[in-house]
C-alpha cells in the first residue's frame, strides 16, 4: 500500500470505443476424450465445447468453464447454466454455487456431482462438439505465442513488479474493496461493484475521499462504464485475465505483498473480515494459493497455468526461464508480529519476532517491510504529507497514542513534511533496538528487507547494518525512500524499483511524477551504467496509477504495438469496453505493457535504453535473490 495519491488530478473526457465481441459463439474442437483412470478429476475439460447427454439432465451443447481444479460451470447455447435444484439438474439463467459441479472420469463417461447438493449426481457422456456459446470473460487481445524468459545471450529477461497486492480484496476488512481477482462463478460475479456504491456511486464515502469525488457508474461487467479507472482506489484492477495480458506483454516476476492496516480496518464500518494483521497475512496467503489453482484450472490442470508461486531464487529462475510468471511473496503491514507501540511501549518482544519470522518462512514469504504508515515498535515511518498526511496522522495518533515527533533533518535526505510542520524536519524516530533485532533476524533467515516506508533515520540505520554485514538482500520497491539511498542499495548488490507513475508530469499537479525522470536518477546512482529496474505498481494498495500521458495527443501509443518480447498488443477489451492507454492510462493491470510503451515514447531518444533497463529486471532481481540466499554460506 502506498501514499493514497490523494490529490485530485485534472478530470478528462475518455473516448471509449464500444464493442460486443464476447457474446459471440465459439467453434471449439478438441481431440476425442481418452479413457482415464476411474475417479480422477477431469481437468482437461476446461475451456472446451461438448455435447452433454445423460439421464435426468438437460441435453445439449455446453461450454465447460473451470470453477476450480476439477470443478466446472456448464453453460448452454442460450447462456443458461446447468444448476442443481434439490435432487434435480436444470438449466437456469444466472450463476450460483449450485451451478458448480465436481467432474470425475467414470470409464468412458463422466460423473458430475453438485458441490452444494452432494446427493445430486449424474453420469453423463461428454462428446467434443462445436457451436458453444463462450462463457463471459475478459479478452487478452494479443497475437503471438508465449515467449521464453531467456534471451539470446542466455540471461533471464522480463519486466518485474516489485510491489503488488494481488489479494487486496481482504484489505481493510474486505468491505472497502469492490471486486475480486477471480471468482469460481466467473467474471460476472468477480467484477461487481460494492453494495454501498448504489446505482450512481452513492454513498460510497471511501471512493469519494480516496479517488475522485462525485457520482460514478456502479456498473462493472459488462460495460465497466465507471471503473476500473487509473484514479479509482476502491475497485479491482488485478483481475486474473488482466494479469495474464501483462504476462503476455513481458512481465515475468511479481512480488506480491500481503497487506493490512489494523487501525484503518477497525475504523472502516463495512468490513466483514479480520483486522488482525498477521491473521490477514494467513488469509491472503490461502487465497493466493487458490488464485494459482484457479489459473491452473483454466489451463487444464495442476501446474499448467501461466502463474507459479515461487519460494526460492532457483524456483524463480526456472519459472521465468520456462516463460511463465513467477510470483514471490512478501508482507507490508503496520504491526508485523504484533509489534505495535503505545505511548512508546512496545507491544512485542524478541520471541514474537522470531516466532513470526519462522511462520513467514514456512509460508514461503521471502521479503518484508518493517514499518508502514505508522511508527511501530521496530522504528519510525516515512511521514505522509498534505491531506493524506492529516488522515495518516490521525491513524498514527490512534495506533501509538502520539503524533509524529519531528526534528531538524540531519542530512540532505528528507521524509515528507508532516501536516502543519515546518520544512526541513524529519521523523525523529529511527530504528529501535527491537527493529535492529528484526533486521538481524531477517538476515539470519536470508530474507530481503524492503526499506520503503521507513523514516530517513530508520532506513539509514538498516543500510548501515547491511553495509557492515555486506548483506545484499535490500531493496526499495516503489519510490518510498529518499532517492539518495539508491546508490547504497545498488552498491550492496540489492535491487531498486520505482513507483509506476505517469510517463510525464501532469501540468498543474505538484504531486505528479515522471517515471522517466526517476529512472534517470537511478541511472545516476549507477554512474550511468545499465541497471535492471523494476516498477512498483502498488495496484489495489490505495495507490493511484499512471494517468493518460499529456503528450499522447501529439505522440500517442499506436495500436497494435510490439511489446519487448515481440508480442503484438492490441487495445484490451473487457466486456463492451475497450481500453486505450492514451485515454485511460493504466486503468487495470492488463495495461502495464501499454504503459511501458508510453514510457518508451515519453523518454524520446532514451526510450529504448529505459525499456531495456526495465527488461533486465528479471535477471537483476533473481541474481539479488541468489546472492541473498548464498549469504554466509
Amino acid at each position: 500500500m502506498d501514499r493514497f495519491r490523494g490529490s485530485s488530478l485534472v478530470l478528462r473526457a475518455a473516448a471509449v470505443a464500444i464493442t460486443a465481441i464476447l457474446a459471440g459463439f465459439l467453434a471449439v474442437a478438441m481431440p476425442p476424450a481418452t479413457a482415464e483412470p476411474a475417479g480422477t478429476p477431469a481437468y482437461e475439460l476446461a475451456g472446451n465445447c461438448y455435447r452433454l447427454e445423460g439421464a435426468k439432465i438437460p441435453t445439449g451443447r455446453y461450454y465447460a468453464k473451470a470453477a476450480a481444479l476439477g470443478q466446472f460451470l456448464f453453460s448452454d447455447t442460450s447462456g443458461r447454466v446447468l444448476t442443481a435444484d434439490g435432487g434435480s439438474a436444470v438449466a437456469r439463467k444466472g450463476v450460483s454455487n449450485d451451478a458448480i459441479w465436481s467432474v470425475r472420469h467414470d470409464g468412458d463417461r463422466y460423473r458430475l456431482t453438485s458441490v452444494t447438493h452432494r446427493g445430486t449426481v449424474r453420469t453423463v457422456a461428454l462428446t467434443p462438439a462445436q457451436g458453444c456459446r463462450a462463457f463471459p470473460e475478459a479478452q487478452l487481445n494479443v497475437d503471438g505465442p508465449a515467449t521464453s524468459g531467456v534471451g539470446a545471450d542466455g540471461k533471464l529477461q522480463g519486466f518485474v513488479d516489485g510491489h503488488a497486492h494481488l489479494m487486496a480484496e481482504q484489505f481493510l476488512g474486505g468491505g472497502l474493496h469492490c471486486g475480486k481477482p477471480f471468482s469460481p462463478l466467473g467474471i460476472t460475479v468477480a467484477l461487481k461493484d460494492c453494495p454501498d456504491h448504489g446505482r450512481d456511486g452513492w454513498p460510497a464515502l471511501s471512493e469519494h475521499i480516496l479517488s475522485e469525488p462525485g457520482p460514478h457508474s456502479a456498473d462493472g461487467w459488462p460495460t465497466f462504464e465507471g471503473w476500473p479507472q487509473w484514479y479509482s482506489l476502491t475497485h479491482e484492477q488485478n483481475y486474473y485475465r488482466w494479469i495474464e495480458r501483462a504476462w503476455r506483454g513481458g512481465v515475468r516476476l511479481i512480488n506480491n505483498y500481503y497487506v493490512q492496516n489494523r487501525i484503518l480496518c477497525e475504523l472502516y464500518p463495512l468490513g466483514d473480515e479480520p483486522c488482525d494483521e498477521m491473521e490477514s497475512v494467513r488469509i491472503q496467503h490461502r487465497r493466493m494459493i487458490k488464485f494459482q489453482e484457479y489459473i491452473d484450472a483454466q489451463a487444464g490442470g495442476p501446474g499448467k497455468g501461466f502463474l507459479k508461486i515461487v519460494t526460492s531464487a532457483a524456483e524463480a529462475r526456472s519459472v521465468i526461464a520456462s516463460g511463465k510468471l513467477a510470483v514471490s511473496l512478501g508482507i507490508e503491514i503496520s504491526e508485523p508480529f504484533g509489534c505495535g507501540m503505545i505511548n512508546d511501549v512496545p507491544q512485542c518482544n524478541r520471541a514474537d519476532i522470531d516466532r513470526g519470522m519462522d511462520e513467514l518462512q514456512r509460508m514461503g514469504v521471502r521479503q518484508m517491510i518493517l514499518t508502514h504508515k505508522f511508527d511501530n515498535a521496530l522504528g519510525g515511518a516515512h511521514i505522509d504529507s498534505d491531506f493524506t498526511g492529516l488522515a495518516v496522522q490521525t491513524g498514527q495518533l490512534i495506533a501509538t497514542g502520539q503524533p509524529w515527533k519531528t526534528e531538524p533533518c540531519r542530512s540532505k535526505q528528507r521524509d515528507h513534511q508532516a501536516p502543519f510542520d515546518a520544512p526541513g524536519r524529519c521523523n525523529a524516530r529511527g530504528l529501535t533496538s527491537l527493529g535492529a533485532y528484526a533486521v538481524d533476524a531477517a538476515i539470519k533467515r536470508r530474507m530481503v528487507i524492503d526499506i520503503d516506508h521507513l523514516s530517513v533515520k530508520s532506513a539509514s540505520r538498516v543500510l548501515d547494518i547491511a553495509t557492515a554485514r555486506e548483506y545484499p538482500g535490500v531493496t526499495s520497491s516503489h519510490s518510498w525512500t529518499d532517492p539518495t539511498n539508491y546508490r547504497r542499495i545498488l552498491g550492496l548488490g540489492g535491487a531498486v524499483g520505482l513507483y509506476a507513475s505517469g510517463a510525464e508530469p501532469v501540468p498543474g499537479d505538484k504531486h505528479s511524477e515522471s517515471f522517466v525522470d526517476e529512472w534517470r536518477k537511478v541511472r545516476g546512482a549507477a554512474d550511468g551504467a545499465a541497471v535492471g529496474l523494476a516498477y512498483g505498481a502498488d495496484m489495489n494498495g490505495l495507490g493511484k496509477q499512471a494517468p493518460p500521458r499529456p503528450g499522447a495527443k501529439q505522440n500517442p501509443v499506436r495500436y497494435p504495438f510490439r511489446a519487448e518480447d515481440g508480442t503484438l498488443m492490441h487495445r484490451q477489451v473487457s466486456g463492451t469496453r475497450t481500453f486505450d492507454v492514451n485515454t485511460d492510462g493504466t486503468a487495470h493491470y492488463g495495461m502495464i505493457p501499454d504503459w511501458i510503451q508510453s514510457l518508451r515514447l515519453a523518454a524520446g531518444s532514451d526510450g529504448d535504453a529505459l525499456v531495456a533497463d526495465m527488461y533486465r529486471a528479471a535477471a537483476a532481481k533473481t541474481r539479488m535473490w541468489e546472492r541473498t540466499e548464498a549469504y554466509g554460506r
